[in-house]
């Protein structure tokens, strides 16, 4: 209901609705058990289970009844580095995907990038796609001729010829799941199934799935042998129980290895541990299911574990990166986010919060470490500017002590004249994304 207050989740603090006031809602304690069950779970359990907070039950058999070690894909990395250059899918897997389709079985093939291209480019003058509303570019959609920003929703048609300077040769940059859809129909267009009849290529994404029941049906036809090969986002690379898939291939998953956001590893690592989970779940089929990973950093030591399945192994790596830097599970942090129509009035905000928290000694300050504003990675969103400000310290309960005392303080700090005009604020404990 408009302007109602959004309920806390449990452990965390947001700000209030302009008028309203702050809600906390704090957790109990009770004779409840609660059971958590993943392949790769968050780095915060697995060290949970390590120090005995959490008992760790293991599950030694896969779905089948087969072991586990001897039903789980094959996982083949291929060093981009010796590939023909600029090439999409690299020959021996495409040769791979076309041994799967002559034996009738089925192959996906994940990108991690909705669209035909992320970037729509004059070459002459440099002009790119940008979103006139956000500090993004534009996605160019192939089957609409369309230019969409994925993040405020504004869509153009493509134009004739470049805004900028009048060039007519404007191109896409890169790839998205629309175009490798394209692309893989013509490197294969000489494969024919069993019956000789010709390949079926299904997408399954953000984008072809907006109709009501439109995703339920192309599972259907997945589940029925009607495709050969899928390809789509991470929304089919989890949790689905495809019978007979037997290679899954990871295009580009490099991106996320030198990240800015320390937890990006981690989520790479467990997508593409889910992925190769989606290959080989007949146990028919089974021994000869691999997982093709394309790379440009095979020696990086995640693809070390992830040859292995070796969950415990990259835990125990992240692990010790993340104890060596102080950073979670190990020490504990708070995300203060403002958003303002001008980008000094947002950080303006937050630096004069921490200032007045600085200056009236807060409960547990000492312990505390809050680092200067500084603009989010995607800065504006429709017209909105974003600004974060982080919050660390070695122990959860003087940092609970300060946000508490701090809320009361970012309250009269927003009435202030200069700020008057921010749009909104609020407090994100152990924030999942920096």
């Amino acid at each position: 209901p408009a302007g109602a207050a959004e309920p806390a989740l449990p452990g965390r603090r947001r700000s209030a609705p302009p008028g309203g006031s702050a809600v906390h809602e704090a957790t109990s304690v009770g004779a409840c058990r609660v059971l958590l069950g993943s392949a790769t779970p968050s780095l915060e359990s697995w060290q949970a289970t390590v120090v005995g907070r959490y008992q760790r039950l293991t599950m030694n058999e896969r779905i089948g009844g087969a072991e586990q070690q001897g039903s789980l894909p094959a996982v083949r990395l291929v060093d981009m580095n010796h590939q023909p250059k600029h090439c999409t899918i690299a020959p021996p897997l495409l040769d791979a995907i076309a041994q799967r389709i002559a034996r009738g079985e089925q192959s996906l093939i994940f990108l991690n990038r909705r669209g035909y291209a992320p970037v729509l480019a004059c070459h002459d003058c440099g002009w790119k796609s940008e979103c006139p509303h956000c500090s993004a570019f534009r996605v160019f959609h192939k089957i609409d001729r369309t230019l969409r920003c994925h993040h405020c929703g504004f869509t153009e048609r493509v134009p004739r010829a470049c805004p900028a300077c009048g060039n007519i040769d404007i191109a896409p940059v890169g790839k998205g799941t629309e175009r490798l859809e394209e692309h893989i129909a013509e490197l294969l267009a000489g494969v024919t199934r069993p019956d000789g009849s010709p390949l079926r290529i299904a997408r399954i994404d953000a984008d072809t799935t907006r109709l009501k029941g439109a995703l339920e049906s192309q599972l259907a036809s997945v589940h029925a042998r009607e495709v050969d090969v899928l390809v789509g986002t991470q929304m089919i690379a989890k949790g689905h129980d495809f019978r007979h898939i037997t290679l899954v291939a990871a295009i580009n998953p490099d991106g996320a290895l030198f990240s800015s956001d320390f937890r990006a590893p981690e989520r790479l690592f467990g997508l593409l541990m889910q992925a190769a989970g989606r290959a080989g779940r007949d146990a028919d089929h089974g021994e000869a299911s691999e997982m093709w990973v394309q790379t440009f950093h095979p020696q990086h030591p995640l693809f070390a574990a992830l040859k292995k399945h070796d969950y415990p192994a990259f835990a125990a790596q992240e692990l010790k990166e993340r104890e060596a830097a102080g950073m979670s599970p190990f020490g504990f942090s708070a995300l203060v986010r403002a958003e303002a129509r001008d980008q000094a009035v947002a950080q303006g905000f937050l630096n004069a919060a921490a200032a007045a928290a600085q200056t009236q000694q807060l409960p547990g300050h000492d312990a505390v470490t809050p680092y200067p504003a500084v603009p989010m990675t995607i800065q504006r969103v429709a017209n909105i500017e974003r600004a974060q400000m982080l919050v660390e310290s070695p122990s959860r309960a003087a940092l609970q002590r300060f946000l508490a005392a701090w809320q009361p303080l970012l309250h009269q700090t927003r009435q202030q004249g200069d700020f008057k005009s921010l749009v909104r604020w609020a407090i994100d404990v152990d924030p999942l994304a920096i």
